[in-house]
């Protein structure tokens, strides 16, 4: 039955985005040829043959894209920016075919109107065919039976996770080994057997394990048993071995964890920091005038400088000054914005509070990111007085330092900031530094856009 699903998943997401492709593609030609009427053409044949040449290029390069992936729908926005990057490369490919195989001239237009309408016809196909999947896990058909075994924080915090997740259309069949857990979770509670009969007699689509490393043992006897069957089966790591960004590399065929280095990898760390220069010098440009009229708000209300300067930590604790616009009053001593700020501090500005609500005092760090000091996306940069404190308090608290500071976060997205638990805050950190990625960087930036700027612990 899995089998078969498996199969119609992939066949019915081919047919629609055959379909889509090759709509697009006439309709981009319509439009162009016969509505706009910026040049003579015919309904030539040729077209219709590039036509079928796009959807086969926009397969190729789907594939490519990890978009056709059984049972794993990924996230709506990154599978739109995948499916317009896939597009994207068909597109190219079949203008350089275009250029040196066809004496068929380009059309700008043309290529242009089938991009964008592509793009919206892919998505639209496939919001939809999500839509249906949604519709039938919802109505308890089509889940992917998963059976447990073991117990340990890992695995509960497997569970937690798939249980917040409906779309994703797991069902735990059972749970072996789950002791008094099982009623809790609300799981059906298996006796220990072999693998081989487990799977024989529940017929579980995966197989989790998830002993904590006393029990290697009993993670040996498992692997061992899973030689003789075909079932897929993971393995949930032990806390104990959970490293912050840990990768695995060959050196001379010994396999080596590297430990603390979340985001070595080069091409991605030099496309992260091109993003951070691009976004952060178009954002000053753009926001000159606004800067300019808060300035003079900041400067009309309340004595003081427009700016304030804070000393804050950052990747592999080196020091920064952090900008902002003030928006408390300046104390008797000179100084100001000294200390925790706490709801309804009597030092904040009338023209501060507003700011602090908005997050607008927060984009002088645009500058910041620019110089190289911060990042758009990363952990909130802390004062170094604080870091001394929360280090010696919190475990692992340093380990957020092993990226650079950023103006946005992931725990800032899901309303960690402010007068808020640093311990929440510093599993978020810690989260964001473990399943770091562009796309994710992309992710928090859309959210922060949504709903970032304005925070009801933002005071």
């Amino acid at each position: 039955m899995l089998k078969r699903y498996r199969k119609s998943f992939y066949f019915q997401l081919l047919i629609l985005d055959a379909v889509a492709t090759f709509l697009a593609w006439i309709l981009a030609y319509y439009i162009r040829f016969e509505i706009l009427r910026e040049d003579d053409a015919d309904w030539a044949m040729t077209f219709v043959q590039l036509g079928f040449l796009a959807v086969v290029l926009n397969w190729l390069f789907f594939h490519a894209n990890r978009l056709y992936q059984p049972f794993r729908i990924q996230p709506w926005y990154r599978e739109v920016l995948s499916i317009l990057i896939a597009i994207i490369q068909g597109t190219v490919t079949i203008v350089v075919l275009y250029y040196f195989f066809a004496p068929l001239r380009i059309s700008r237009g043309h290529i242009l109107l089938y991009l964008a309408i592509c793009e919206i016809m892919v998505v639209l196909f496939r919001i939809t065919y999500r839509n249906h999947i949604y519709a039938m896990y919802w109505k308890g058909k089509l889940l992917h039976p998963i059976l447990l075994i073991g117990n340990g924080p890992q695995m509960e915090r497997y569970i937690r996770t798939v249980k917040n997740a409906p779309d994703l259309g797991y069902r735990f069949i059972g749970w072996v080994d789950g002791g008094e857990k099982t009623t809790e979770y609300d799981i059906p509670s298996l006796p220990e057997d072999e693998l081989e009969r487990l799977i024989e007699r529940y017929h579980p689509e995966l197989v989790v394990i998830g002993y904590s490393h006393l029990d290697a043992a009993k993670i040996e006897k498992l692997l061992q048993s899973s030689y003789n069957v075909v079932t897929p089966l993971v393995v949930l790591p032990d806390l104990s071995y959970d490293f912050i960004g840990s990768t695995v590399e060959d050196f001379l065929g010994i396999p080596l964890i590297k430990i603390n280095q979340p985001q070595e990898r080069f091409f991605a760390g030099l496309v992260k920091r091109f993003i951070d220069i691009v976004v952060s010098l178009i954002g000053l440009i753009l926001l000159s005038p606004l800067f300019l009229i808060i300035a003079i708000l900041v400067k009309l209300t309340s004595k003081g400088p427009v700016f304030y300067k804070q000393e804050r930590m950052t990747m592999d604790g080196d020091r920064f000054y952090m900008v902002k616009f003030r928006t408390m009053k300046v104390l008797p001593d000179g100084s100001n914005e000294k200390g925790w700020t706490v709801k309804d501090d009597p030092r904040v500005t009338k023209i501060g509070a507003f700011l602090r609500r908005t997050s607008l005092d927060e984009f002088p760090q645009l500058w910041n990111v620019l110089k190289g000091e911060m990042s758009l996306v990363g952990p909130r940069p802390e004062r170094p007085i604080y870091v001394e404190q929360f280090k010696t308090k919190i475990p692992a608290y340093m380990l957020r330092h092993r990226v650079k500071g950023g103006i946005t976060g992931w725990a800032q997205v899901n309303g960690w900031r402010g007068d808020t638990s640093i311990e929440k805050r510093l599993e978020y950190d810690l989260y964001y530094i473990r399943n770091w990625s562009l796309w994710f960087d992309l992710k928090i930036l859309f959210l922060t856009f949504i709903k970032g700027f304005v925070n009801k612990n933002a005071y």
